[in-house]
């Protein structure tokens, strides 16, 4: 699957382009992504990869940024944004203006996100090298608050991505107790008015429903914004949550929920 990088070309070119290699491509429910249906070559090795026309990404994970939509003048945070697929699919939305702040814990994930912001030639993005959870301190001391906030937080993963998946319940659990930490910071961070998109690729309850059932029950100052399954080719439903979201396999899992600070 490829997301056409509108900041630097026309989806029509890109189809053009490939097409004329012998690529044979699919249209989605997105004018700009295409999902490969044959290539006779690596998709990741060519000319147009390079110049960063296009970016690997599959259909799910595309799905948060355009729910969150952020706009041309937000002040916008990815919480934990390597290797870059959604700050640089952010940036595109936003039409390289705006500010995005993408915070990446690890020195050598990191190495990526820099990597794939030059390469699709993303403008409107600071890269910061910090955790989360310290941080938010610099930013609350200094009185800075973000429109919109994308969490798509660290999880178990999927067998689907990892076909080497073998994942205990006590690492799921160290990962719920982790996401809810890091959903209360990003809500502590949110601007009043603003919004919080919530994601995941793993399948497991206690990463997904249970985090968001948890922070509903814990905070006054926010509500669940109802999500509808609208997206059209891709197997997406109904969470166990109403107004959450779910991508089923074949396609790629994936957990979605967005948030609205009241107060």
């Amino acid at each position: 699957m490829i997301r056409v990088n509108t900041l630097k070309i026309s989806p029509e070119e890109v189809k053009e382009r490939l097409e004329k290699k012998g690529v044979i491509l699919e249209e989605t429910f997105l004018d700009y992504a295409f999902k490969v249906k044959k290539s006779p070559f690596s998709i990741g090795a060519t000319p147009e990869y390079l110049f960063g026309y296009y970016y690997l990404q599959s259909l799910s994970s595309m799905i948060p940024p355009i729910i969150l939509n952020p706009k041309k003048r937000d002040f916008a945070l990815d919480m934990c944004s390597a290797p870059g697929g959604k700050t640089t699919h952010m940036a595109q939305i936003m039409e390289n203006q705006g500010v995005i702040v993408a915070v990446e814990i690890s020195r050598e994930r990191i190495k990526a996100l820099k990597s794939n912001i030059n390469r699709l030639g993303v403008l409107n993005t600071i890269v910061i090298n910090a955790d989360m959870r310290e941080y938010k301190n610099y930013l609350l001391e200094n009185n800075i608050f973000f429109d919109k906030i994308l969490l798509d937080a660290p999880c178990s993963g999927n067998f689907i991505k990892d076909k080497n998946r073998n994942v205990s319940k006590k690492d799921i659990l160290y990962c719920s107790i982790r996401q809810k930490e890091l959903l209360n910071i990003g809500l502590d961070l949110l601007k009043k008015g603003g919004y919080l998109v919530y994601s995941t690729c793993s399948m497991e309850k206690e990463e997904n429903e249970d985090v968001i059932s948890y922070i509903l029950n814990k905070r006054e100052d926010i509500k669940l914004i109802k999500l509808k399954p609208k997206f059209k080719g891709i197997n997406i439903k109904e969470g166990y949550i109403r107004g959450t979201l779910r991508v089923f396999p074949p396609d790629e899992p994936f957990f979605i929920a967005k948030i609205k600070k009241l107060f």
